[in-house]
């Protein structure tokens, strides 16, 4: 069905992992992006779990100044999420 597609195209785009290479690369302006844009995509497909996290990922990373300690302890929340859902999407 349509949803399940779009949950499989979802496993396919790169800004997750731009949003990992960002943010371990302290490129903050760029994380930002990274996550505004997963932010939507999980919104749009209501992956809450994933948003959880995603959600103040990217109020952290929208402006000065940056507390890394927050933005790695919400990426690595997001990261545990986005693995638990991707594993149950590929086991649809």
């Amino acid at each position: 069905d349509f949803y399940l597609r779009m949950l499989k195209k979802f496993l396919d785009d790169k800004n997750y992992e731009g949003l990992k290479s960002a943010v371990e690369e302290k490129r903050w302006a760029d994380a930002f992006t990274y996550a505004h844009t997963v932010k939507g995509l999980c919104g749009n497909l209501g992956l809450d779990g994933i948003l959880e996290y995603v959600v103040p990922l990217t109020d952290e990373v929208r402006t000065e100044p940056y507390d890394e300690e927050k933005i790695a302890g919400y990426m690595k929340d997001a990261v545990r999420m986005y693995e638990e859902t991707r594993d149950v999407i590929l086991s649809l």
